[in-house]
């Protein structure tokens, strides 16, 4: 028996600008070692998430008893939708890639498919073909995350130059509803939406989930969670306590028990349970909150 202890658990994040990487609205680089094996819960966002993970496959799962089994999901390269619940994801004790969180408005002329299409979507080898599994293969020969950062951003560069690989455009009329939602973290109401894009509430609704695989109202939602959530994780990097109430008010969400609710209803857990189980990824730098 070794009298000699293991080594702290390592959690490296260098995140990735925005403007570095078309249809980027946020991302990292990560690399950890020394991790207590587990099951981390893949948050819904308005974003699509992108991972190119260069330490062994994610699995992925919607019911924990499947992750690693043939009914759950694995993928080298993932490439996942819009969703409103949480998917579990195993934590292996090292891990290493890059994870980006792409605007579905550029899901079109980056993947050639709607953000629609990408829902239920885990693995990106089978969205992309033999494109994406050539990216992946570059990126993992590259020296270090910068060099493999410049690796993506050069060759989405390259999929938005190509309007043959474009799956058309996204309606302007639908694609000025997603952005109102986004400008008014979700506080918007529906009429008002759809009359600042001169849609019927109908027409609107429709229109929205075929773009982009949800409708406006949960779109909504999932905007002011997004934004409560960011807070919360901000405020946990920096090593305070959240004001929940503050928060909820800040966010216009009636009480702390409205926020609470909504946090279970897109996380599976209380903002209190979540936060202990992410701190350590918060202090180090997950959930967008990394520096440079």
């Amino acid at each position: 028996m070794s009298d000699h202890a293991a080594p702290p658990a390592t959690l490296e994040f260098v995140s990735v600008a925005p403007a570095a990487v078309p249809g980027l609205r946020g991302g990292s680089a990560y690399r950890a070692r020394g991790l207590e094996a587990g099951v981390h819960r893949g948050l819904p966002s308005t974003t699509l998430t992108t991972i190119f993970s260069l330490d062994g496959p994610v699995l992925g799962a919607w019911d924990e008893g499947a992750l690693g089994t043939s009914a759950g999901s694995r993928a080298d390269l993932v490439l996942a939708g819009m969703h409103t619940a949480p998917i579990l994801i195993d934590q292996p004790t090292h891990q290493e890639g890059i994870q980006l969180q792409i605007d579905p408005l550029a899901a079109r002329t980056l993947f050639g498919v709607r953000a629609a299409d990408l829902v239920g979507a885990f693995d990106g080898a089978e969205v992309l073909g033999r494109i994406g599994r050539d990216l992946w293969e570059r990126v993992g020969d590259s020296a270090g995350p910068r060099e493999r950062i410049e690796r993506i951003a050069r060759t989405f560069r390259t999929w938005c130059a190509d309007p043959a690989a474009r799956a058309g455009r996204v309606r302007a009329d639908v694609a000025e509803a997603w952005r109102l939602v986004l400008a008014s973290r979700g506080r918007i109401t529906m009429d008002t939406l759809a009359g600042q894009v001169f849609l019927s509430p109908r027409q609107l609704r429709t229109e929205f989930a075929r773009e982009f695989g949800l409708g406006p109202k949960s779109a909504a939602r999932l905007t002011r969670f997004e934004a409560a959530l960011a807070t919360i994780a901000g405020t946990v990097h920096h090593e305070r306590s959240p004001d929940l109430a503050g928060i909820a008010a800040d966010v216009g969400y009636a009480d702390h028990a409205h926020l609470t609710r909504e946090f279970r209803r897109f996380t599976g857990a209380s903002p209190s349970a979540w936060i202990q189980e992410e701190r350590r990824n918060l202090q180090a730098g997950g959930h967008g909150t990394a520096q440079d």
